[in-house]
């Protein structure tokens, strides 16, 4: 009777194990690691495809960060730009500079001040533009403590912010 009992309550595990499974696969997916990559010249071009015979979607220019979004098997990264542009940038221009969760990445909806202290009468530390790429940190109360791809922190109102979803 031991035994029976022992073996049903180990298949009963095995079977929640695998129902719960998906869920945190792809609750892992939506919160993987996404890099952050600087451009190291002036002028790299942000492509529609992956190699240099597809059409130029913008330049970027040195010092720029771009999200490395997902390999390819040629000589060029699949990328988003902190304004939010995707493409394709060849390899050979781009360094390591970061990374953080795909969770944490944001964009503001509008024109907006970035401001030293989470409060609506507070110091400009920054203007962020509108589709301007952010790492949000912590939130607190209406506000998030966020950071630029260029590395500059300060608060925004929470409703200056949408979630930046990866498409192609």
């Amino acid at each position: 009777m031991k035994r029976r009992i022992m073996c049903l309550a180990l298949c009963l595990l095995m079977i929640v194990g695998m129902v719960a499974m998906p869920v945190s696969a792809s609750a892992a997916m939506k919160d993987r690691v996404v890099k952050i990559m600087k451009v190291n010249v002036q002028g790299a071009r942000l492509r529609k495809g992956p190699t240099s015979k597809y059409d130029v979607i913008t330049s970027l220019g040195k010092g720029d960060c771009v999200f490395y979004l997902e390999k390819t098997k040629t000589a060029f990264k699949y990328v988003r730009s902190s304004t939010g542009k995707i493409g394709y940038v060849y390899e050979g221009f781009l360094n390591d500079y970061g990374a953080c969760k795909l969770s944490q990445v944001y964009y503001v909806t509008g024109t907006t001040k970035l401001c030293d202290r989470p409060k609506e009468i507070s110091n400009r530390v920054d203007t962020l533009e509108k589709k301007e790429h952010v790492i949000v940190y912590k939130t607190r109360g209406g506000w998030a403590f966020v950071k630029t791809l260029q590395g500059k922190g300060g608060y925004v109102r929470l409703s200056r912010l949408r979630k930046a979803v990866k498409t192609k």
